[in-house]
């Protein structure tokens, strides 16, 4: 059922409460209603929009700003306005309600340690998730992304890349990006085990005597309602700035918060720099794979590349990606094209002008770029974030280099050549890309990160986190796909323990 945190009694109880009702938090709530757990989905925002709730989300930069509501940016047209520019959203569905539905599948050199990267490397392996994927590929209806890899054009396309030292991996974009409430909003209508509290902010965890364990969950609403919903576990699906403010914030018994033992909640917060406005103008081998560039029609298989995995190794640098979107000719451009004499580079949909190129950015994980609370508070009484995104000479040296050897080898492979005009990719200049990571890392011990490899705060017992707040680093663009992997792998193990959501020992 879905009911509102002023419908609901004094104090509620379910045997796992969820917090946040976006891709993580509705995956991992609706699994375990399915299997009989009695579930309650706690969620701020409600089904229509409110600019007042949306306002919760407000925090204070103290480095390089994050991109804000604006609902004139031309690359956000697909959003209401009210919508446009904004990276986390506070109504049901989450951040699902802005997402523009890329699935992605993190490859296995993305979980590898990287001697060159301080604090890199995954405390599971890419084979941990891959049965979480496939399944989450066929329950969703994605393509598969496993066949398109082999498919003999795309092998050939890499087999030309590869000997030019890049690689090229696939992603596959849905029709209709994928909305929480919309794939899972009847289910949770009808479900008599899962129960969704709407207008429902998260502002405290209490923990039991010997804070061992969370015991409940402090709601409040904008209209001056508190509620305490207890749970035998808890999930925090609220992403990477809202699980670290949380946690943090829950300092009455623990001081400096629950799983900060090691002063490390909030700590290593990366996100993927993007610069979106430069140009390719595209070569022979662009034109002979045309078809395999389009962005349309959705759904399909879309490509993005990087320097192969030799080249960033022998030059220590990140592994930085490349979008290609196509953009087709108008009356000027044909004429253009004429008068030099170019060829044409035709693909399923017309003749294509040039290629905007998406130049994407890995982040070092380091400490000091990182989420902490605020003296200020919110209406709501919570302490707010202090966001300090910031970069390592690493960060800026590894861009520079990546973005030099790409220009240099798209042009001698073929693919074409890169036009940035007077606004070259910078970490200044650049927008962040809406994916907040690392508040939260996984780890193989208490002293390198705040969650184990089962995604349970160290520490507590029944405390347990699903977003991209665990990812150690984001080497790879688009993380949703992992995101939902961790959640359905979370699922699974909640209901393979014992007593469910009991240490991750049983």
């Amino acid at each position: 059922m879905i009911t509102d945190i002023l419908e609901l009694g004094e104090q509620t109880h379910g045997q796992v409460v969820v917090v946040g009702s976006g891709i993580a938090g509705s995956e991992v709530a609706t699994h375990l209603a399915r299997h009989g757990q009695e579930v309650i989905l706690l969620e701020s925002g409600r089904e229509k929009f409110d600019p007042s709730i949306q306002a919760l989300n407000n925090v204070i930069f103290l480095g390089k700003r994050h991109r804000e509501l604006n609902p004139n940016t031309y690359y956000h047209q697909y959003l209401p306005p009210e919508l446009r520019g904004v990276s986390r959203v506070r109504q049901f569905g989450g951040t699902s309600n802005v997402w523009t539905g890329k699935w992605k599948y993190l490859q296995p050199w993305d979980f590898e340690g990287r001697s060159w990267i301080a604090n890199s490397g995954w405390p599971i392996r890419y084979d941990d998730l891959l049965e979480h994927y496939r399944s989450a590929a066929q329950d969703y209806g994605f393509g598969d992304l496993e066949a398109e890899a082999i498919r003999p054009e795309i092998m050939a396309f890499r087999s030309k890349l590869s000997a030019g030292g890049l690689k090229m991996s696939s992603f596959y974009w849905e029709e209709t990006p994928t909305r929480t409430a919309i794939r899972f909003g009847d289910e949770m209508r009808q479900s008599q085990n899962l129960k969704v509290v709407l207008g429902a902010t998260a502002t405290e965890l209490k923990l039991d005597d010997a804070c061992q364990r969370v015991s409940a969950v402090v709601c409040r609403s904008l209209e001056g309602r508190e509620r305490v919903v207890k749970g035998d576990s808890i999930v925090l699906a609220t992403g990477a700035f809202e699980t670290a403010r949380l946690l943090l914030a829950s300092d009455r018994q623990i001081p400096g918060g629950i799983g900060n033992t090691h002063d490390l909640v909030g700590r290593f917060y990366t996100d993927h720099p993007k610069h979106h406005t430069g140009k390719l103008r595209p070569g022979p081998l662009a034109q002979h794979y045309a078809h395999e560039l389009q962005y349309a029609p959705k759904p399909r298989f879309c490509v993005c590349f990087a320097l192969d995995d030799e080249t960033q190794r022998k030059q220590e640098l990140l592994e930085h990606v490349l979008y290609l979107q196509p953009i087709y000719e108008g009356v000027r451009e044909r004429l253009g094209r004429i008068l030099r004499g170019r060829p044409i580079c035709r693909d399923g949909n017309g003749i294509v002008a040039n290629y905007r190129v998406k130049f994407v950015t890995e982040q070092a994980p380091q400490q000091g770029s990182r989420v902490k609370l605020a003296t200020d508070c919110d209406v709501l009484g919570q302490r707010k974030l202090q966001v300090d995104w910031c970069f390592t000479d690493h960060d800026r040296r590894s861009m520079a280099e990546t973005l030099q050897l790409l220009t240099k080898r798209f042009a001698d492979v073929g693919l074409g050549t890169f036009d940035f005009g007077d606004d070259p990719p910078s970490l200044e200049t650049m927008t962040d890309a809406a994916h907040q990571m690392g508040t939260t890392r996984m780890a193989s011990r208490p002293e390198a990160g705040v969650v184990d490899p089962n995604c349970r705060v160290f520490g507590m017992e029944n405390l347990y986190v699903a977003s991209s707040a665990v990812f150690p680093t984001g080497p790879s663009y688009s993380p949703t796909f992992t995101i939902l992997a961790l959640a359905r792998r979370l699922g699974q193990h909640l209901l393979q323990t014992t007593a469910v959501g009991v240490g991750s020992t049983h």
